[in-house]
């Protein structure tokens, strides 16, 4: 990519990242970690026209999500009482569609993002 003067990386990380309490301390030490990752590479990558973006997503329920003993829309339920964006369930083809997005031409100038969706 340096030699070409353009790509895109694009991370995932959590919105334990930003918000307290949401998640194991490893998971979110890891999350951490890749959050902080990506701020450095699009530093330092930027110079080369390559951009480093980072989703990090809200709950999702997917078909790995640990249960706990709940069900699919159990879990779906608490998410959507807890996230602030009433009305709306974030769903996998949401965060791919953001991936999409900042991977394409479209996002062309987006350096850095951190939404938590």
């Amino acid at each position: 990519m340096v030699p070409q003067r353009k790509g895109c990386i694009l991370f995932t990380a959590s919105a334990c990242a930003s918000i307290s309490g949401l998640a194991t301390h490893s998971y979110a030490a890891s999350k951490h970690g890749i959050v902080g990752l990506s701020k450095n590479l699009a530093v330092e990558l930027g110079q080369s026209g390559i951009r480093v973006n980072c989703i990090s997503p809200w709950g999702l329920v997917t078909g790995i999500s640990p249960r706990h003993g709940a069900t699919p829309e159990q879990i779906e339920a608490g998410l959507h009482e807890l996230g602030n964006l009433k009305g709306k369930v974030l769903r996998v083809e949401d965060v791919a569609m953001a991936a999409l997005y900042l991977a394409s031409d479209d996002g062309g100038y987006v350096k850095w993002t951190q939404s938590c969706a």
